[in-house]
């Protein structure tokens, strides 16, 4: 899988679950997910799981500290981190990919509530939400 094709592919797994957390919970907590260098194997970290108290910050903290543990291991070959954002009235979520080569960052207006909410078209954010962790 060449890099261009790795970077969509975890792109749609990341919006995808994002959507899922987005339709059945209201708001993405940060999340991160990686694939393994075939775009195989995608793994996902929650951090509201293990804490359930936490502000953003520290879901995002624990989010990140997570996706380094993991590119240490070698065996990553692109990451996603997901997260709602919002500005003033206007809320989207955040999905920051990257490979080892390049990396991108759309923000996905939505609309509705509950199992009726809609991802708008996405809209590419200067720079990087965090980092850049994975790419140079």
């Amino acid at each position: 899988m060449n890099d261009q094709e790795l970077l969509e592919k975890t792109l749609h797994v990341a919006r995808e679950a994002g959507m899922f957390l987005l339709r059945k919970q209201g708001s993405v907590l940060p999340f991160g997910l990686t694939l393994d260098p075939a775009g195989d194997n995608p793994r996902t970290y929650f951090p509201r799981d293990q804490l359930p108290r936490a502000s953003w910050d520290e879901l995002l903290d624990a989010t990140l500290a997570h996706l380094e543990r993991r590119i240490g291991s070698g065996d990553v070959g692109a990451i996603a981190l997901v997260t709602t954002l919002e500005s003033g009235s206007e809320s989207g979520m955040g999905v920051q990919v990257e490979t080892r080569s390049s990396s991108l960052f759309l923000v996905y207006p939505y609309t509705g509530t509950g199992q009726s909410r809609s991802l708008g078209e996405p809209q590419p954010a200067e720079g990087l939400l965090v980092g850049p962790l994975l790419a140079p």
